[in-house]
């Protein structure tokens, strides 16, 4: 609430104009003492307990008190502030109400927003707060698509049938049709949010009328032996960090989300383990991956790329650094982005596969070297299900780490060309 005047202070304010001095203003918020003190033909200044020093105009019109905010101290000045009061002044005089002036213009100014400004709010109010996932997800569709299409069009004037053009001449598979729906839909949400418009023109949107049916889901397919003997002696050709990331994803089985966010002082190389903290974890529940002494050295070579960074893939590219303000990690598209890159240079005879296509692969081959279920299962860090769950803590560790040391056993063989001779676990025991 604006303190008010004192009625001495009012006294003075029919008296005089100009009442005021700077050397009083700085004394008064040095001071931090709420207080409202006039310096006539009710202009105000105004402090609050919160140390907020505002100018504030005072006038009467249709019979009733009315106050203008004109701004903040020292934004602006006294002399300033004085010529404000003076410009508002005509208006009331002229039988306007520089209130609800202020109010229409705050109206006019955001319904005329484009989208490409409501894009940026969106993401300065929204989207920071977001998973980092969701963030890149989200700041991909404004960047790739919606600014592109929609970017000079007015907020008010975005109909549903632009929205389904955009979709429709997107050219993205049906699966990332949706999430640019999505996007969508949480845009102009907030601009419903923010009273800019009415309605929300994605509402309604059936995909399936846009674009057809969605494909059939396509089954996880697993990398035979033989097109793991092709692919890892020809893994450097994504360059080195790319190669020694795939390397660590494939003989941790690891998600890719968890080694992009994977952090140096999670790793301990002399003991050989790995902390995947429950922040990077879908499931929401840490685990320690334990590191056999071939992922150790492929660890050691990532350091050596890493430098002073904290993160095990910090991001290369100074734009991905700047626009999240210094040190961070690799986007969790960048190691897909250049295997996708190597299928496409062509000469690699083998079935493209997916980030999850990896885990797949660990968990078939497994099974084949004789690991157990449970083995395999928390070894991906799988949830049981139902009351095995609840029942079976047990962590696994030393078989886990016998387990990986077999897996990375077999893709050190696939890489250098060496037969795979290891006798499977269960005869082993």
């Amino acid at each position: 609430m604006v303190p008010r005047e004192r009625p001495e202070d009012i006294k003075v304010a029919k008296r005089g104009k100009n009442l005021l001095t700077p050397v009083q203003l700085q004394h008064w918020v040095r001071a931090r003492e709420p207080i409202a003190r006039t310096d006539g033909d009710g202009l105000t200044f105004t402090l609050s307990a919160a140390g907020t020093a505002t100018w504030v105009l005072r006038y009467q019109f249709g019979g009733r008190s009315r106050e203008l905010t004109l701004g903040n101290y020292p934004d602006i000045s006294l002399p300033a502030a004085r010529q404000l009061a003076r410009e508002k002044r005509v208006e009331i005089d002229k039988g306007g109400d520089p209130a609800i002036t202020k109010k229409q213009e705050k109206i006019r100014v955001r319904t005329t927003w484009s989208v490409r400004e409501l894009a940026e709010d969106y993401r300065e109010k929204i989207v920071v707060a977001l998973a980092e996932s969701t963030q890149e997800a989200r700041n991909a569709d404004l960047d790739q698509v919606i600014i592109p299409k929609l970017g000079a069009m007015l907020v008010t004037s975005v109909t549903s049938a632009d929205i389904v053009g955009m979709i429709a001449d997107s050219g993205r598979t049906w699966t990332m049709c949706k999430r640019l729906r999505s996007t969508c839909n949480r845009l102009f949400a907030h601009a419903l949010g923010k009273r800019l418009i009415h309605v929300n023109p994605t509402v309604g949107i059936d995909l399936i009328s846009v674009i057809g049916q969605r494909p059939p889901v396509r089954r996880r397919l697993m990398l035979s032996q033989d097109e793991l003997r092709t692919l890892l002696p020809d893994i450097n050709s994504i360059g080195i960090e790319n190669a020694l990331a795939f390397r660590i994803l494939l003989a941790t089985c690891v998600r890719t989300i968890e080694l992009v966010k994977a952090q140096w002082a999670n790793v301990d190389l002399d003991k050989g383990t790995w902390i995947v903290t429950e922040e990077t974890v879908k499931t929401r529940r840490g685990y320690v991956v334990p590191l056999c002494p071939t992922v150790v050295s492929w660890f050691r070579e990532l350091k050596k790329c890493a430098g002073d960074s904290r993160w095990v893939l910090p991001a290369r590219r100074g734009h991905r650094r700047a626009r999240l303000g210094g040190d961070t990690h690799v986007g969790n598209s960048t190691l897909w982005a250049a295997l996708t890159r190597r299928f496409e240079r062509g000469g690699l005879d083998i079935r493209r596969f997916t980030p999850h296509d990896t885990r797949s692969t660990v968990k078939s081959h497994m099974k084949a070297m004789g690991v157990s279920n449970e083995v395999s299962e928390r070894s991906l860090n799988h949830v049981l299900k139902g009351m095995e769950e609840i029942y079976d803590q047990y962590d696994y560790l030393p078989e886990r780490q016998a387990a990986l040391e077999l897996w990375a056993a077999f893709l050190l063989a696939c890489e250098q060309g060496l037969p795979w001779t290891v006798v499977p676990l269960r005869r082993a025991a």
